[in-house]
């Protein structure tokens, strides 16, 4: 744990900031991040670790303490261990002592042993991109105390990298996902926003479903990255066509779809989850004849979230959760499971 004055944290974060404003390219002020941690915290190594939108696999886009063979090589699976738990419910990781739990500790080391580690989400309008990696030669070298600092940089990381992706995204002046043919994701959530505003004028309901193909990796390994773009954009025709002109689809990540179901009861969207999980593992997909399933979470508005950053984060824990149990699953979570953090499965295939 550090103690910081005042003016020295408005120094870090104002010195990030100026030039945040000033520049389209991530790159710089990742540096700035890391290098201010370093200096602060005195890390062994701090990295920030980012999903390769392109293949879901993580990758370390920059680097202290790690050498360069390291972060060449390292290509991690994202996954429903630590850190995947970490990516998808914003949980952050806080190991205070490298001994009391190896497990834990092995799976999220980077290069080198450590004492202590801190690793927190990078989240942009609920959409983790990766995750701030930091650790300690000392034991209790970082604590939980200091995971408010370490989110305040995980937070410039974010800010930076979105702008730059916003930036060559907005080059392209375009509210379709092409290779999907659903909405992206900005354009989606001002759906969202205009469907809450008015459910909350008029006391509507209506509910989210979220997709995850999941074998979607194995698929693009054994054929090929081409076809498992023709099975996304195939897989996204089923579900547009199921869809009412009320509702709305928008890809949340690579291989995640994004549903809107207006004018829906939370037992309603359940029943067209299933029903849209059982219809994409009954699909012949591609002209290779592949079969795949998907995992499912759903939140509903207004009965488990009255606000947007409340459905998206109830959407993802269920997703997780969905994954968990299995694969090819629903999973929503009731009323008083929200109040009293207990997981269990709505529906269980």
């Amino acid at each position: 744990m550090i103690h910081l004055k005042h003016e020295d944290c408005l120094n870090f974060f104002s010195e990030i900031l100026k030039v945040l404003s000033s520049t389209n390219q991530h790159e710089e002020v990742f540096h700035l991040v890391i290098d201010k941690i370093v200096r602060i915290f005195r890390c062994r190594t701090c990295a920030v670790v980012i999903v390769d939108p392109s293949t879901e696999y993580l990758h370390v886009e920059t680097g202290y303490g790690l050498s360069h063979a390291f972060t060449k090589e390292f290509r991690r699976k994202l996954a429903t261990g630590s850190i995947g738990k970490l990516l998808w419910t914003g949980v952050p990781i806080v190991i205070t002592d490298s001994d009391a739990d190896p497990t834990l500790t092995r799976e999220v080391q980077l290069e080198s042993e450590f004492g202590s580690c801190v690793c927190v989400p990078i989240v942009v309008d609920h959409r983790t991109l990766g995750y701030l990696y930091a650790d300690h030669i000392d034991k209790n070298g970082l604590d939980s105390q200091d995971l408010r600092i370490f989110s305040c940089f995980a937070t410039l990381a974010a800010l930076a990298l979105n702008k730059s992706r916003l930036y060559d995204e907005n080059l392209r002046l375009d509210r379709i996902d092409h290779e999907t043919e659903v909405e992206k994701y900005g354009p989606f959530l001002e759906r969202l926003n205009a469907n809450i505003e008015r459910a909350q004028k008029f006391g509507e309901r209506f509910a989210l479903l979220l997709l995850d193909v999941d074998n979607f990796k194995q698929i693009a390994l054994t054929y090929g990255y081409d076809t498992s773009r023709v099975l996304l954009r195939e897989l996204a025709g089923v579900l547009k066509s199921r869809l009412r002109g009320i509702d709305g689809a928008g890809r949340y990540g690579f291989d995640e779809i994004i549903l809107l179901q207006a004018n829906s009861s939370l037992h309603d969207a359940i029943t067209r989850a299933d029903d849209l999980r059982a219809v994409v593992e009954n699909t012949v997909f591609t002209p290779k004849q592949i079969k795949t399933t998907v995992s499912v979470g759903v939140s509903a508005f207004p009965e488990q979230a009255e606000t947007i950053d409340e459905l998206l984060t109830t959407v993802k824990n269920a997703l997780f959760e969905a994954q968990r149990s299995g694969r090819n699953r629903v999973f929503s979570f009731h009323s008083a499971q929200l109040r009293h953090d207990t997981l269990v499965p709505e529906i269980d295939d």
